[in-house]
């Protein structure tokens, strides 16, 4: 049987793993964006289908959530590819079929979640009013500088040189 200081001890350990996880899991989204363009491209899309979302869209909390996790699968997907390419390459450079079907098999992974996405995408979006209203909106000068800005912006972001040093 424990003493009371012992399963104090034990409860605040628990705690210090449980908190730790959050840090590798925050540690894992800085290597992939810092290291993986794929991850930046995913980020910038759903950062801009958020915006456009909350701009010109008058969505339900089911629509929301649907979009929600739609993002998420893709992330999430994306996360996975990595895991497999990263661990992959460790293991061997050499080529290898059953190496090269893994990896063939997370991307693939990701390509279907974002197909799913986009077909959702489609039917969340697909109103040729907003689209209109979206056209007049940017119609105006400054407005269509914040979006050539903003175009820019993501693109820089998504091919700017990596800050992780990828080990040898």
């Amino acid at each position: 049987m424990q003493t009371g200081r012992s399963a104090e001890r034990n409860g605040a350990d628990a705690v210090r793993s449980f908190l730790k996880s959050f840090h590798y899991a925050i540690r894992g989204i800085g290597f992939n964006l810092a290291c993986e363009r794929n991850f930046r491209i995913h980020c910038a899309a759903a950062l801009t289908v958020v915006l456009a979302a909350v701009l010109f869209y008058d969505f339900s909390p089911a629509e929301w959530g649907l979009l929600i996790l739609q993002i998420a699968v893709v992330m999430a997907a994306e996360s996975l590819n990595t895991a497999v390419e990263q661990t992959d390459n460790k293991i061997t450079r050499e080529r290898s079929r059953h190496i090269r079907n893994a990896k063939d098999s997370a991307a693939a992974a990701v390509l279907i979640a974002a197909i799913g996405a986009f077909l959702v995408g489609l039917i969340l979006f697909w109103d040729i009013a907003v689209f209109a209203a979206i056209f007049t909106y940017f119609s105006v000068w400054y407005r269509a500088a914040g979006l050539v800005f903003y175009a820019a912006a993501l693109l820089f972001f998504i091919f700017c040189k990596k800050t992780y040093k990828k080990e040898k």
